[in-house]
């Protein structure tokens, strides 16, 4: 991605963001979240802006995304285990890498690798945070301040049918090309639930100038839906969903390749474009990129 629409995308961000987590803002609840979505699962609430998730196994830990990274993650994951922490990026978009400096090593698909070394550096993280947190200062007690002489982590490729063998856990990356190139899902078979990033959300956004073709993210789509390894989708904005939710966001994406839907004309800070929606799967997308 060009440096001048890195740029664009993360002023966009910062002030999409903005409304998302203003509503979050009170002083009896903690910025790092934490709630039990699973056994030895749980997604961690980023003051409003997004999901991460943690997944313990009998020898390791693996922390999915770092979130916008103005708070101390690790003090929220020792309260819920003790074992190490392996971490993985789901893609690319700064709020949910912002905290991989925080980590020696973090594990992405490569596709992604450039637009991670950019939004996850302490300069984006400081503008990109304060601006989808709703201007809201982070409490003392939990926040994190990169060290003057801070090192990025290292990037460790992460592409399809890598297995994170967590002990007693397995969870494997499958390949999610869409809403950016080097978008991933972990799947945890065992357990049933698929940990989806940007790809599963009731509102997927297919405009961005990184996303790829309409008609690309349909084949991923359909892909998924022909698994019968999960049931679950925790997503990386929002509440878990059922797996009938990519059906739906299946039949969205097929209205817009065959004319059907035409979609309305939707504004954002990130750009235009057209949305359509189907039950509850809306996508925001670019009619010169469908494919």
């Amino acid at each position: 991605m060009k440096t001048t629409t890195r740029i664009g995308f993360l002023l966009s961000l910062t002030l999409v963001g903005a409304g998302l987590a203003a509503a979050q803002e009170t002083a009896s609840v903690p910025w790092l979240l934490a709630s039990s979505v699973g056994e030895k699962v749980w997604r961690i609430d980023d003051h409003g802006a997004d999901n991460m998730y943690l997944v313990a196994g009998t020898e390791k830990a693996l922390l999915i995304d770092t979130g916008l990274g103005r708070a101390d993650i690790m003090k929220v994951v020792r309260t819920l285990t003790p074992l190490p922490v392996v971490v993985v990026n789901t893609h690319g978009h700064p709020d949910h890498v912002g905290g991989n400096a925080q980590f020696a090593e973090v594990h992405a698909h490569p596709a992604d690798f450039d637009q991670i070394h950019f939004f996850s550096s302490p300069e984006q993280v400081a503008r990109i945070g304060a601006g989808m947190s709703g201007g809201a200062e982070v409490p003392e007690a939990e926040r994190w301040q990169a060290a003057p002489d801070q090192k990025p982590a290292t990037l460790v490729p992460a592409e399809d049918g890598y297995v994170f063998d967590l002990g007693g856990r397995r969870l494997e990356v499958i390949a999610v090309p869409g809403h950016t190139p080097g978008g991933i899902c972990l799947l945890d078979k065992d357990a049933r639930l698929l940990f989806t990033g940007d790809n599963d959300n009731t509102q997927e956004w297919m405009f961005l100038e990184q996303s790829t073709t309409m008609a690309r993210y349909l084949k991923t789509l359909e892909a998924l839906a022909a698994r019968t390894d999960f049931d679950t989708l925790l997503p990386g904005h929002g509440l878990a969903l059922d797996k009938g939710f990519i059906d739906e966001q299946i039949a969205c994406a097929k209205s817009i390749l065959d004319g059907s839907c035409p979609g309305e004309p939707f504004k954002t800070f990130a750009g235009e474009g057209r949305i359509c929606s189907h039950k509850r799967a809306a996508i925001v997308f670019n009619p010169d990129r469908l494919r």
